[in-house]
């Protein structure tokens, strides 16, 4: 049997504006935008990591991480010890580890393309109600 279900509140804060005193800025929410835009970039290696990261263009991307990760000459290595059957699990798991680690990156990124994607499209929607045009970043 399932449980009861809870009981729906209509009155949060925030679902009425004027009242709750809810401001919508829209450089901030063009900035939080951009801001996502230059993660995205630097995770896919389009933009510069940036002296505070001290990674250079495309260190730490997607394809950064596929090229220069594979672990293949440790893998190797491993393999070629004769009847060791601990190196040869220890190289598929360090195999599928690599891989499942590339699918988690690539989850990411949409993820950050479908942010991206809600910030804009709540900037749009604050611009159409509230008449103003977004300005610059």
């Amino acid at each position: 049997m399932a449980p009861a279900p809870l009981p729906l509140e209509y009155d949060w804060p925030g679902l009425d504006a004027e009242r709750d005193g809810v401001v919508y800025d829209e450089r901030a929410i063009a900035r939080s935008a951009q801001a996502l835009r230059d993660v995205l970039g630097r995770l896919t290696g389009e933009g510069e990591g940036g002296e505070e990261s001290g990674l250079t263009a495309g260190q730490g991307s997607i394809d950064d991480l596929t090229r220069y990760t594979t672990l293949a000459q440790l893998k190797s290595q491993l393999q070629s010890i004769d009847r060791w059957e601990g190196g040869l699990t220890f190289a598929q798991m360090l195999e599928t580890s690599h891989q499942e680690f590339v699918t988690v990156y690539r989850e990411v990124q949409k993820a950050l393309d479908a942010a991206i994607a809600l910030v804009d499209a709540g900037a749009g929607n604050y611009k159409a109600v509230s008449g103003t045009k977004l300005g610059g970043v």
